[in-house]
């Protein structure tokens, strides 16, 4: 441990990349998507304690507090709680690769053996797989339960998106799954004063109930955009028995479940954080795919942080039918710069509601100071010529969509670059319409030969835009 140390602390003084702390840093949801882009969160951070002493009492990130039937592992089903939790946890299949969620430095990387007793009373599968990286920010991201082979070690550097494991079920777990935390100032497990935050943020309306143990703030760190699809990290849809992905909607994908008006036991909900440039009156704009019997009366929570870290809440009912396949405002509203406003959509429907089904889709965020009115139709028109969309599926394995939206007729040329800013490959430059676009890269450079498991960039660009996002290839 005492050449871990030298190591690591060595390695602070010499890096040179600093990302700035509360900033949201994190790129990658920590796993390989599926085809239906996310597996949903199962048990979340416990706010009120999170150590691996039980107390009674769950709060969750949306301040929720759960007193009974809190044992880990007997939940109800989508109420999502585990009295002492300290990260979260994505059920999926076992051996799904495990990603880097941010660049950063590995500081554990190590079978160790898991908490005793483990929680629920359940029989630990031997020791732990588990990695810890430093991302030069105050906070270490914590990789737990993978399978054999870890994938890096101790001292290595890692990219965001690059594969460090592979999920299982190592220590105390009863089925596949990746927990995922992450602890700031100290990557050590404190079972008294622990060192966790949440990084999906606190939107409850009392004061987060972690910063009592160290001071610490839970923040939003997942790194998004003022447009945030179902698939996206500004997006996190949680546990519930009844979700049924659609093949419909904004980029070809959308979620729905059965409309409740059951309070006590809604199952399902999904929230959406934006990162807003500017403060400044933005119009909020919800996608509603074309699917019949939606609600008549969802429920939009409407979460905005002031700069003393108190949330006020607005709730907004909303015919899910209005216009659809089209965005819609929903409110308009003056929101502050980052990722201080959050949108939670649950399944729980106002008492006048028609319609069995809530769909979740894509959000938007519209600075109205950037919105001109055209037309007697009020017609929205944005000042940038193309709105970027992110790759899907990114990581991918075979091939991946590049999709846009192009707003003037205008020449489009699209480049692969590898991580050296080697040119890869020229996948598209013609002229074209205004609209929705998208073109597939089937992973081949400019001689149609495969190329290799690794991190690529592509550029759009055409006369005065240019825009680069990272893409991850794993064969």
């Amino acid at each position: 441990m005492n050449v871990v140390r030298y190591r690591f602390l060595f390695f602070l003084t010499i890096a040179i990349k600093i990302i700035v702390a509360q900033d949201p840093f994190l790129e990658f949801i920590p796993y390989a998507t599926p085809e239906f882009q996310q597996y949903s969160i199962r048990h979340h951070t416990d706010h009120n304690y999170p150590t691996q002493t039980p107390n009674g009492v769950n709060a969750r990130f949306d301040g929720n507090i759960f007193y009974n039937n809190i044992v880990a592992f007997n939940c109800p089903l989508g109420i999502s709680c585990y009295d002492g939790h300290a990260g979260n946890d994505y059920h999926m299949p076992i051996n799904t690769p495990i990603l880097a969620a941010a660049d950063g430095y590995v500081v554990w990387s190590t079978f160790s053996p898991g908490a005793d007793p483990c929680p629920g009373g359940i029989e630990p599968n031997g020791d732990t797989g588990i990695i810890i990286i430093y991302h030069y920010n105050d906070y270490f991201t914590c990789y737990l339960h993978l399978n054999p082979p870890l994938n890096v070690a101790v001292g290595e550097t890692v990219a965001a998106g690059d594969t460090i494991g592979f999920n299982g079920m190592t220590g105390c777990a009863s089925s596949p799954h990746l927990h995922f935390e992450v602890r700031k100032e100290n990557y050590f497990f404190d079972q008294e004063l622990p060192w966790v935050v949440d990084p999906y943020g606190w939107w409850g309306d009392y004061d987060d109930p972690i910063e009592s143990i160290r001071g610490f703030a839970s923040e939003w760190l997942w790194m998004s955009d003022w447009v945030i699809d179902d698939g996206n990290t500004g997006f996190q849809r949680f546990y519930g028995p009844n979700w049924v992905y659609q093949n419909i909607g904004y980029d070809g994908d959308s979620w729905t479940v059965p409309a409740s008006n059951d309070v006590e036991n809604s199952a399902h909900y999904a929230i959406w954080v934006p990162d807003l440039t500017d403060s400044s009156e933005y119009n909020i704009d919800v996608y509603t795919p074309n699917i019949s019997d939606l609600t008549s009366a969802a429920r939009y929570e409407i979460i905005v942080k002031d700069t003393s870290g108190m949330n006020t809440k607005t709730m907004v009912v909303y015919n899910q039918n209005n216009n659809p396949d089209n965005f819609n405002t929903i409110a308009t509203m003056n929101l502050p710069a980052g990722s201080n406003c959050a949108v939670i959509l649950r399944d729980v429907v106002d008492s006048s509601s028609t319609g069995s089904y809530v769909v979740f889709d894509a959000l938007r965020f519209v600075n109205t100071a950037n919105v001109n009115i055209t037309n007697e139709q009020s017609q929205q028109v944005f000042p940038t010529e193309i709105v970027l969309h992110p790759a899907h599926p990114n990581p991918f394995n075979t091939s991946t969509t590049l999709s846009y939206e192009l707003t003037v007729n205008e020449v489009v040329k699209i480049d692969i670059f590898d991580i050296m800013g080697n040119h890869v490959k020229t996948v598209l430059n013609e002229k074209q319409s205004t609209g929705y676009k998208t073109i597939i890269w089937n992973g081949t450079n400019g001689g149609n030969k495969i190329v290799p498991t690794g991190i690529y960039y592509y550029t759009v660009s055409t006369s005065r835009f240019s825009k680069t996002n990272k893409l991850v290839l794993i064969k």
